[in-house]
């Protein structure tokens, strides 16, 4: 670079500093950004516009124009790099390393790790090639004290791109870099193994074992262990592990990657595995030898609880032999409770159930570690009692508290520990019933409520929970002992005033709350002993108890949880008295009129206790039998119109109730169809005006949504005893809202699911209906598969004509009867051929495209279609369809375009092969190769003789199937 040209390369770089300053400028206008934007991208089309850059980086200190020269370059590597001389590549290489080397200390760390990126991204393409000194540069830094971190970020980049390289790499590219880059990881791993023995040396030997365990974390995950983990490296690296920091989560993540694969077990292999299982109990043993857990960070207890997984899971027969008293279970039960992180605690836990899991073929063990597993039980009792500092307000997405996971977590453990030794499930109920008359006592004397925190109250929330889970460890006698003491208890704690009604502190209040509604929740689940219990129902226990329940729900003062509680107890407690009604009638009907009647709203309760209310009463109606039809019927017309105050915008409630009412008798559902018939009709009659409106049409969409939802799920509930009339405006309806067809696609693809549900009830004789459905289906389809465009409603377009074909075969095929019956293969007549023919086409068009899921619902469809109707075997598919869907599947398998279905396509293959194998290996075969491309007459002969013989097995075929398509691949690559 002559003296002429620094001038110009300079006056170049005060330019664009400048430009780029003003465009970074906040006050510059949109319109001067755009005009140098225009000259930044002619800049990077000028040829060598490299050099500048080079220039730029040597000289400039504008951050600005350093990152747009860094810019320039990585566009250049990645776009025009093929296009660049040898001489030029070698260059612009060499210029960078020099920039990183000299300008390391000066440039922001974010600049070299770009620089980096930019030679490991050249070397991802080239190496070793046309870049043989990329490994040798790296070697270059790692041994100079001076450069050895820039050379571990060299070695940390290249092991993440070399080894999971994007997916613009070839997969021979990909296979070449990781075998060149294992060639050199002896030699960069002694390099390593050196930095780390003596970076003690060195003023910054923090950052220098983060560094290096970090790259030696990164390569673990997909090195050979057998060559590279030697037991030296293995000791140097150990002490990194248990000081708390960056550097031993790194050292640990290496180990753990180390249990975690599965390997030959050489004896070198043994050794380290052996002295990584004592290490792991050596960081346990000092966690739990701090007086306080808390210096420890979340991420190290995270990494250490993990490591102590693997090693219990993997290695247990090792365990069990050097630990002779089961010391190492001894530390796993003090390390699980000095965990104040709930999640650590959890995970531990966890480390327990696999344990439990494990001890199933291991009965020696289950006697030898009793002591432990019971120790376990009481120190997890303990655990279970602090609950109540616990949020049990907030719910997570699976409508959990954290206080509901808390407890759950716990009974799992001790339901674990019973099912190896049942006997402790006696002493959670003498335990249960210490707590349960501490309950009684204040129950019956409120006043002792002063004293409530000293008593053993406090524990029976957990201990009822516990009970309930281990309800299959006992005694019949035992077990309706238990009921009947909880549904004496849920009585009388709602009955009379409640101790939470009463004025006592709030926390006190929340305790009571959640003792009565866990009670009664608890009762729920084990009434079912006391609905057949003589002794029970002639005490009228249920009555009493269906009283306090209904009362309870009535009363807007309960709290929601107690409310909520009964609600999922009523229905346990009504089914018998429904099944019995002649007994209960009058009691049902005074209780439960205000529901009836509307008097009470249940706006007071959530919506999941007003759906159960509701579906109680609903019951009541259907079961009694004072009332004729035609009153049950107006009694039952008014009950739901009272589920949806609001009309049509209010319909879901109605919906919900009647569904969760069910299954119904035919008898029921009739009655059930003439009191919602009106609503029905109204529905279909709004959807039409709404549907036409010329108005807004996004509010009307909403309400569309939700009448169509409607419609839909009351035809599929009461389809057979709709009317004739009904079901044809239904369908005329749905056939003639053209313009729903492009305002919503919610909207579209509920109006065809109903239309696939009419088409599978409605009756085999409506044609006219078929042929309507099958063209509007088709009209809608075609332009979508014409244009390889799939949105969601094609996949509802594609269920609705494969309903069409399921049940409505006989559109197609007409059975003949004197054929059928004498001669069931000679159903081979064809009706309506012209759309037979189109939807058979579209399917076809499915297999072609990327669209997995469509993909994979059409070839079900098919084969759910030949189980049903035979349809491979039909002459009319043979002639016109085999041999096309056959070619269509094969290319699949050679294209590997949905290897995941690879098993299923072989077998639909099979299918279609099996109802003329001689076809199939003598034709079919032959003149696919003829017609595949790129393979040489000479492979095409090798392909015959070695994979087409005739296989009628279906477990061989599919293997030869496979052979063939990969043979055929590998061909037309070769």
């Amino acid at each position: 670079m002559n003296g002429q040209d620094i001038v110009v390369y300079e006056h170049e770089m005060k330019n664009y500093e400048m430009m780029l300053t003003e465009f970074y400028d906040a006050n510059s206008s949109n319109a001067v950004k755009l005009c140098m934007q225009e000259e930044f991208d002619k800049f990077g089309e000028r040829d060598k516009c490299w050099v500048q850059c080079c220039y730029n980086l040597e000289n400039s200190k504008n951050q600005y124009l350093l990152m747009f020269s860094l810019n320039i370059m990585e566009m250049i590597i990645n776009k025009k790099w093929e296009k660049m001389t040898f001489k030029s590549q070698e260059t612009l290489r060499e210029a960078i390393f020099n920039h990183i080397v000299m300008k390391h200390k000066e440039y922001p760390k974010y600049m070299i790790s770009k620089m980096i990126k930019l030679l490991v991204d050249i070397a991802r393409n080239d190496w070793p090639l046309r870049y043989p000194n990329f490994i040798d540069h790296i070697a270059q830094l790692l041994v100079d004290p001076e450069q050895v971190l820039l050379g571990l970020s060299f070695l940390l980049l290249s092991s993440e791109e070399f080894i999971s390289p994007k997916e613009d790499l070839l997969g021979k590219r990909k296979h070449e870099l990781k075998v060149n880059f294992l060639k050199h990881i002896p030699k960069l791993f002694e390099i390593l193994s050196d930095i780390l023995k003596n970076a003690h040396k060195t003023s910054n030997s923090d950052e220098i074992y983060e560094a290096v365990t970090k790259v030696f974390s990164d390569m673990f995950t997909w090195l050979p262990f057998e060559k590279h983990l030697t037991p030296d490296l293995l000791h140097v690296l150990m002490p990194l592990g248990k000081k708390e920091n960056a550097t031993s989560i790194n050292t640990l993540t290496i180990f753990n990657e180390v249990l975690s694969k599965s390997y030959t077990q050489t004896e070198d292999r043994y050794f380290i595995l052996s002295e990584l299982c004592l290490y792991t109990f050596r960081l346990v043993e000092n966690i739990i030898a701090v007086p306080e857990i808390g210096f420890v960070s979340e991420a190290y207890m995270v990494i250490v609880i993990e490591i102590l997984s693997v090693v219990i899971r993997k290695y247990w027969n090792y365990l069990d032999s050097h630990f002779n008293n089961g010391e190492f279970l001894e530390l796993l039960l003090q390390f699980t409770f000095r965990q104040d992180v709930l999640d650590c605690y959890y995970q531990c836990l966890d480390i327990w159930c696999s344990i439990f899991e494990a001890l199933t073929d291991r009965p020696g063990c289950i006697e030898k570690y009793r002591h432990i597993f019971l120790d376990l039980v009481e120190r997890v009792t303990q655990k279970i009692n602090t609950f109540g500092s616990i949020n049990d307000e907030t719910y997570d997405d699976d409508g959990q508290t954290e206080c509901q996971i808390f407890l759950n977590k716990n009974i799992e453990i001790i339901s674990n520990v019973a099912h190896l030794y049942p006997v402790i499930a006696v002493p959670v109920v003498d335990n249960w019933k210490v707590y349960i008359n501490d309950y009684i006592t204040i129950l019956n004397s409120p006043m002792l409520l002063e004293n409530f925190k000293d008593s053993k109250c406090m524990f029976l929330v957990p201990s009822t929970r516990t009970l309930t889970s281990l309800s299959g460890y006992y005694e019949d006698s035992m077990k309706i002992a238990i009921t009947k003491m909880l549904n004496d208890i849920a009585i009388q704690g709602v009955a009379t005033t409640p101790l939470y009604q009463l004025p006592v502190s709030q926390s006190t209040t929340k305790t009571l709350i959640q003792i009565q509604s866990e009670i009664l929740t608890a009762l729920s689940r084990w009434m079912h002993l006391l609905n057949n219990n003589k002794q029970f129902c002639m005490e009228q226990n249920r009555e009493k108890l269906f009283s306090v329940l209904v009362t309870s729900l009535q009363d807007t003062r309960q709290p929601t949880q107690i409310h909520d509680a009964c609600g999922v107890l009523l229905p346990t407690v009504t089914e018998p008295m429904l099944v019995h009604i002649t007994e209960y009638t009058s009691l049902l009907e005074q209780l439960l009129s205000p529901f009836l009647d509307g008097s009470i709203t249940l706006n007071h309760l959530n919506k999941k206790t007003r759906l159960s209310v509701r579906v109680t009463s609903l019951k009541f109606l259907l079961t009694c039998p004072s009332q004729e039809e035609e009153i049950k019927v107006l009694v039952l017309m008014n009950y739901l119109k009272s589920l949806a105050p609001s009309g049509l915008n209010d319909l879901k409630m109605l919906t919900d109730v009647l569904v969760s009412s069910g299954p119904y008798k035919m008898s029921t559902r009739r009655i059930i169809y003439r009191s919602v018939e009106p609503c029905l009709i109204e529905a279909v009659t709004h959807l039409k005006n709404d549907m036409q409106s010329e108005s807004s049409l996004n509010p009307q969409m909403e309400k569309c949504e939700r009448v169509i939802t409607f419609l839909s799920e009351m035809y599929e509930l009461l389809h057979d005893t709709m009317s004739p009339q009904f079901v044809q405006i239904l369908m005329q309806t749905f056939v003639d809202l053209d313009m729903i067809w492009s305002a919503s696609t919610m909207l579209t693809i509920k109006m065809l699911e109903v239309l696939s549900l009419i088409v599978k009830h409605s009756s085999k004789s409506n044609k006219e209906f078929t042929s309507v459905v099958i063209k509007l289906g088709l009209e809608k389809l075609i332009p979508l598969v014409a244009s390889n465009c799939y949105p969601p409603t094609v996949s509802a377009l594609y269920n609705l004509l494969f309903c069409v074909l399921m049940y409505k075969w006989r559109y197609f095929f007409p059975a003949s009867p004197s054929l059928t019956v004498l001669h069931p293969a000679n159903d081979n007549n064809i009706d309506n051929s012209e759309q037979f023919t189109t939807i058979l086409e579209v399917i076809g068009y499915s297999f072609m495209t990327n669209d997995i899921s469509i993909f994979s619902q059409n070839l079900k469809a098919i084969e759910e279609l030949h189980i049903q109707w035979n349809l491979y075997a039909k002459e009319y598919f043979k002639h016109y369809f085999l041999s096309k869907y056959m070619t269509v599947l094969l290319n699949v398998m050679v294209n590997k375009s949905h290897t995941i279905l690879s098993d299923e396509i072989s077998m639909t293959i099979y299918n279609m092969a099996s109802v003329d194998f001689d076809y199939f290996f003598s034709k079919f075969l032959p003149d696919y190769l003829k017609q595949t491309d790129n393979i040489r007459n000479d492979q095409r002969q090798f392909l015959r003789q070695k994979r087409m013989q005739p296989v009628k097995e279906l477990p061989t075929f599919m293997i030869n199937l496979a052979q063939l398509t990969n043979d055929i691949r590998c061909s037309k690559q070769i």
